[in-house]
């Protein structure tokens, strides 16, 4: 019976110092990618003196981040995207892609992005649907292989931008990145998520971990006018 306690208790004792050894590894994981990508934020009034910012061609990728009842942009995507009519406000050239989802004629979420901000004042030509940007991970994998993007400015929010930004030099690109104010109300729940989002895209950076293949249709070219991009179906 001592034998079967004292295996019993071994087998516990592993468990526990393999759930001790998993969440330091998270913890590990979470704080590169966070101390890594923090050293490319930037603030638009300090992108001037950034060298990526003299190629006025070097688009602009917003993430999606959800829309309610089909035609509103919710909070987290709101923010993002008044960062974005803040930036064309102070770099008017620079192309702005919207990358979001647009599985079904019932959700578009990129052309609800678009709508609001062209209703906000920036120019309609110079914002681009991507809308097969299901994840982050599709969004920065077509932005380099359907768009053969080399450079890209990110915006999002700061608990999301250093995951985005690590995938963006997984796939060889040059990127910075804005931070989008946050919504206080549902922070905590987003960051929670985002802490195992960073581990499972470190394995793809840095260990090659295959996710399912992005879309590689819809794709466009940034010379030409962003509302060639509106009709998904004729991409």
């Amino acid at each position: 019976m001592k034998t079967v306690w004292k295996f019993i208790k071994g087998i516990i004792k592993l468990i526990l110092y393999g759930m001790i050894a998993v969440g330091l590894g998270i913890i590990l994981i979470n704080g590169l990618v966070i101390i890594k990508g923090m050293t490319n934020f930037q603030e638009i009034d300090t992108l001037q003196q950034e060298p990526l910012m003299q190629d006025e061609s070097v688009p602009v990728l917003v993430l999606g981040a959800g829309i309610i009842d089909a035609d509103t942009p919710s909070t987290i995507l709101k923010l993002r995207l008044d960062k974005a009519v803040a930036f064309h406000q102070a770099f008017p050239n620079n192309p702005i892609i919207m990358s979001g989802d647009h599985m079904d004629m019932y959700y578009n979420e990129v052309a609800v992005m678009k709508k609001y901000v062209v209703s906000k004042g920036v120019k309609s030509e110079k914002v681009y649907l991507d809308h097969a940007g299901y994840s982050t991970y599709d969004s920065l994998y077509r932005l380099k292989h359907v768009l053969n993007q080399e450079k890209v400015i990110i915006i999002t929010q700061g608990y999301h931008l250093s995951r985005a930004l690590l995938l963006a030099e997984g796939f060889g690109m040059q990127a910075i990145g804005i931070p989008a104010d946050e919504a206080s109300s549902t922070r905590f729940e987003r960051e929670t998520r985002e802490l195992l989002a960073r581990v499972k895209d470190f394995f793809v950076v840095y260990f090659k971990y295959e996710l399912p293949q992005p879309e590689l249709n819809y794709g466009f070219n940034l010379k030409d006018s962003g509302d060639l991009t509106n009709e998904k179906e004729l991409l």
